[in-house]
């Protein structure tokens, strides 16, 4: 199905394909239109081939430029509708990826996209040297594939079809799997058996393929879930761009490891990584501590691999409560994996003088930031905070503190 010119949907077969527009003609639509509203320019595009995939081309421009600058930058290049992009890798955790997993191959490796959607992987794979098989059983989105690799002069295999017992025509090296999360009615769902198609039922098929299957979950996973499902995962990575979490990515092989590994990654726009943290899930639990000096409030990546026991144990931090994921110490460590601040005062709740205002931080908390900013009448200051929390014997209070680091 592809979308309409007013949202509707029609079946999209090969008979009745629309041609794609050069980069000349992307970049002459883009600049006559500039300010004017999308709604409007679907309705009077109902008779040019062209204007659904240049409309698209332009709302990817507006409201999508952070997650796909590259891709942008590239003539010729050309995206789905910006529906089909819900779940699409950005080009910043698809240049890791690619990076990550290209490393553990041979050089120049054959890889099978077997969920091509969008593309954006496959481009990254392509850029890091490998060459792609694609399956994609959306006639359109198989089309695209083709046309963006000949944009980008790539050997990309397209094959409309999708993934579910097929058998490469190439022998391939890893397969990449990025199952859709949403179900029938369009909901999110994040459990990998709701998936199209589902990694638990397809996993041995895959294979049976190549050794290794790298498989991309919900950033709602829980990690430790995550390896009940596939046993034999020999890498685990939490990933996020700029402390927000964006995806689980499983490695996954034909036997079991001894000790999976577990990451926490944290990217920065370009696909860099800011910092990778080896996380241990057999970690004592930190003790607990009233506030010191500093405090430590990990990472998202962080928390969400499970990753806190294993930070609190590298740097000797105490934890303030069990309901609370901040850390503390008397010792400052600028190189923690997350925000790092020192304390100023400690009040209780709803008291003390905050003059220069204050970005409100909810950790355990039983009120949610924006209840307290109202009540407080506070201004918003990125450098002075407020950290709700708790700590000792279920002990609430507002921690004024000074972010020192990230």
């Amino acid at each position: 199905m592809r979308e309409g010119l007013l949202g509707a949907s029609y079946l999209y077969t090969m008979t009745d394909r629309l041609p794609f527009p050069t980069a000349e003609q992307v970049v002459t639509f883009c600049h006559e239109n500039r300010g004017m509203a999308l709604h409007s320019l679907r309705l009077k595009a109902e008779k040019d081939p062209l204007a659904p995939c240049l409309i698209d081309q332009v709302q990817v421009r507006r409201e999508m430029s952070e997650r796909f600058g590259p891709l942008i930058k590239c003539p010729g290049y050309l995206f789905p509708s910006k529906s089909r992009l819900s779940q699409a890798s950005s080009c910043a955790t698809a240049i890791w990826k690619a990076a990550e997993l290209c490393k553990t191959l041979p050089k120049a490796p054959r890889i099978w996209d077997a969920t091509g959607g969008s593309g954006v992987d496959t481009w990254a794979f392509e850029m890091a040297g490998a060459r792609t098989v694609v399956t994609e059983p959306d006639p359109y989105l198989a089309d695209l594939h083709r046309h963006n690799a000949s944009i980008l002069g790539t050997d990309r295999i397209v094959m409309t079809a999708a993934s579910e017992g097929i058998i490469p025509p190439v022998p391939v090296d890893a397969i990449y799997v990025d199952p859709s999360r949403m179900d029938a009615s369009g909901n999110r769902v994040y459990h990998p058996a709701d998936c199209q198609p589902n990694p638990l039922q397809e996993m041995s098929h895959w294979l049976s393929q190549a050794p290794w299957v790298w498989l991309k979950l919900s950033p709602m996973v829980d990690p430790d879930e995550a390896l009940r499902w596939f046993p034999t995962t020999h890498r685990l990575f939490t990933v996020s761009v700029q402390r927000e979490v964006k995806e689980v990515l499983l490695a996954i092989g034909r036997a079991p490891a001894q000790r999976p590994e577990r990451w926490a990654i944290d990217l920065d726009p370009q696909g860099g990584v800011h910092y990778g943290v080896a996380l241990d899930a057999n970690a004592t639990a930190p003790p607990l501590s009233a506030p010191r000096a500093y405090l430590y409030d990990a990472d998202a990546a962080v928390v969400a691999g499970r990753g806190l026991a294993t930070a609190a144990a590298r740097y000797g931090l105490a934890q303030l409560h069990p309901q609370s994921r901040l850390l503390t110490s008397d010792a400052l460590h600028l190189d923690f994996p997350g925000r790092v601040f020192a304390v100023d005062a400690i009040h209780p709740p709803y008291q003390g003088t905050w003059p220069k205002g204050a970005s409100v931080v909810v950790r355990g908390y039983p009120d949610t930031a924006d209840r307290i900013r109202k009540r407080l009448r506070l201004p918003e200051n990125a450098e002075h905070y407020l950290l709700a929390t708790v700590w000792g014997d279920k002990e609430l209070g507002f921690i004024a503190a000074r972010r020192l680091w990230a």
